[in-house]
């Protein structure tokens, strides 16, 4: 069974969807489940150093009022804490994804690009730190299991960069506009954040 997951770091409603999607699996028995990452840039222009909160920007860029922006967030909190996630949005300072989704594709290589992941969403969902800066990337891909140069050595170079445009081209062409976006044996699970019950369903339909 093959699940491939386009997502980005910067998307809270990710963090949510792999939570779920881990217990979904679990309810699975099977042990021939793969799961591939597939990046997505919700803000390719974004720059590397953290300027405007993301409720600033929400605020700037869709006109959302300062009541509407903690409603959300307060809404994102509770069902994270559902899943057994701590996300804490208030402070976080969206910035470009492009270097750690490199890392990803890194990761995938010695399967670790699952734990990488969710290392990756609580390090910026949850710790509010900066996953553009090269220092905040090396901390958490060796925490993740990652080999020290090899990490440092993707990062000073632009290795894998043509695999993160090969996985939005191949966005374009599946028709993924937004994230999370799940696929289970080439078939599109439902669209938003599925639930527990429905990743379940779609992993035993594929079975």
């Amino acid at each position: 069974m093959k699940i491939e997951i386009w997502s980005d770091i910067m998307c809270p409603w990710c963090y949510i969807g792999k939570a779920r999607l881990d217990k979904a699996i679990e309810r699975v028995s099977r042990d021939d489940v793969e799961i591939v990452w597939r990046s997505f840039e919700l803000r390719p222009e974004q720059p590397r150093t953290p300027g405007a909160t993301l409720g600033e920007m929400m605020r700037e860029k869709l006109g959302l009022k300062d009541g509407d922006t903690v409603e959300l967030f307060e809404k994102i909190r509770v069902l994270g804490k559902a899943e057994g996630l701590d996300i804490r949005l208030t402070g976080v300072r969206p910035v470009n994804s492009f270097d750690a989704q490199r890392l990803v594709h890194l990761a995938a290589e010695s399967g670790r690009a699952h734990q990488l992941k969710s290392d990756l969403f609580r390090v910026y969902l949850k710790e509010q730190r900066n996953v553009a800066d090269h220092e905040v990337l090396l901390e958490t891909a060796t925490g993740a299991g990652l080999d020290a140069d090899d990490v440092a050595r993707v990062l000073a170079s632009d290795a894998y960069a043509s695999d993160v445009r090969e996985d939005e081209a191949a966005a374009v062409r599946r028709g993924v506009t937004g994230v999370p976006t799940v696929f289970v044996d080439g078939v599109r699970v439902a669209t938003g954040v599925p639930s527990v019950d429905q990743f379940h369903w779609a992993l035993e339909k594929a079975g």
